[in-house]
Order: C-alpha cells, then structure tokens, then sequence
C-alpha cells in the first residue's frame, strides 16, 4: 500500500514523527507536509503558482504552504499512485466545529476532492503516549471493517488526557461545544482568548462526549457542505414549478 503521510504542525512535528514510524508497518510511507505550522489552514490553499518544496530526507519533503497544499503537490508532482492519504497526529483535538478550521482535516479533504481514501487522526494536547500505544489496533480496526471511503473522510480523535487507555470505539456524529470569545486592546493591537469548556451537556452519540469517556470517535465527514436535510427542507419550502 502506497501510503502518504501530512499534517498541519508541520514536517518535523512529534505527531506525524510517530505515525511515520508506525505505518511502515503497512506500507510505502510518504512523508509530505509543511514546513511550518500551519494549524487552522482548513482546506486553504497558497502555492498555486510557485512555492518552496524541500526535500529533507528520502521520502520526507516539507512544501512551502497549507496541509491542502502537500497533499495537492503530493498528488500531482510525485511520481506515486498513493492509495491512502493520512493526516495528523494533530497535537489537539479536532471535534466538533473544529472541523471547519481544522488543517489536519482539510489536508485530508484537499485528498477526498481527488477520489483519495483519506483519514485523519488527532489527540489531546500533547497526550501522545496513548497513540503510540493504541494506534495499531485502531488502524487495524479501520482497515478490518472496511471504514475507508473515497466518498467520504474519517475523522478520527483519541480519548482526552484524562485516560491512558481505550475503553472501545465509537462512530459518531459531530458535537457542538459552546465557546465564549474575549477581545482586550492593548495599544495598537487586539487580543483574544476563549473558554471552550462552558458549562453544557455532552450528547451521547457524538464525537466529544465520545472522548470525555474514554472512546476513540470516528466520524465520516464528506468534502461538500451540502446537506441532504437542507434541500428536502428548500424543497418542501418552494414550490415545485419553481425548483
């Protein structure tokens, strides 16, 4: 299996450092990512033109751009027809509204636009013992039950840092977490913070609460943002001599 490796922390990161070693076990791995950190990039793209590539070690190159820009010149400037395009360890998770921000995501979306089987992994802040000890198993887990689409992403996050272990795996829909945004002025700057951790509750069947408690959550995200809800909901709105 041709196996193409990114992420959005950049080329030398501990995260991507750690899967590059573990999926040898599944194939021809090939590193290519960032140069620097590029977290919130989303599917955003800059090198359309012209753009550093550097190449750093065999099969290891960092590009001078976003995730989605890796991936592209991944695709289409490397001489390989790869089968999977994984993304991450991202060092954070990726839940929720994340998800639209997301650079590990994107990079795996940027792969989805081009009929690629893609996946992205990513974890607690800096709560990187539990992928190196679990990561095979939920690998083998995906693979096993067939959960790789080129009709959709999977999105994959570990359990919080609250647990060392793996209570199981959950397929989940995504959550939604409030978030409350602070901005002070300081001389000629602005300056942000946020509380993520509200007070609210924790849906069952979604991919935070799946975490919280202990399970690693797996949910299918698709390239588009059309919904299925939202055309039978115009549909039933408009007349049909109209749509």
């Amino acid at each position: 299996m041709e196996i193409l490796l990114t992420n959005d922390d950049g080329y030398d990161a501990e995260g991507i450092r750690i899967l590059y070693e573990k999926l040898k076990a599944y194939g021809d791995v090939t590193l290519v990512a960032p140069n620097d950190h590029k977290s919130g990039a989303s599917v955003s793209r800059i090198f359309w033109n012209q753009a550093h590539v550097f190449e750093h070690e065999e099969e290891i190159i960092s590009v001078e751009g976003t995730p989605a820009d890796a991936v592209a010149f991944a695709l289409h400037g490397l001489n390989k027809d790869f089968d999977l395009i994984v993304s991450g360890v991202n060092n954070g998770h990726n839940l929720g509204a994340d998800t639209v921000y997301s650079g590990t995501v994107g990079a795996a979306m940027e792969a989805l636009k081009h009929k690629k089987k893609a996946v992205a992994f990513s974890t607690d802040f800096n709560h990187f013992d539990i992928v190196r000890d679990h990561f095979e198993s939920i690998f083998d887990y995906i693979l096993e039950h067939d959960l790789l689409s080129e009709q959709y992403m999977l999105n994959v996050n570990f359990p919080t840092r609250d647990y060392s272990d793996v209570k199981g795996i959950r397929v989940t829909e995504l959550g939604f977490r409030p978030v409350k945004h602070y901005y002070e002025k300081s001389g000629d700057h602005h300056y942000t913070s946020k509380r993520r951790f509200l007070p609210f509750e924790f849906v069952d069947g979604t991919d935070i609460h799946a975490v919280r408690n202990g399970y690693v959550s797996m949910t299918p995200l698709q390239f588009t943002n059309r919904t299925k809800k939202g055309i039978d909901d115009l549909k039933g709105k408009v007349p049909h001599d109209e749509t």
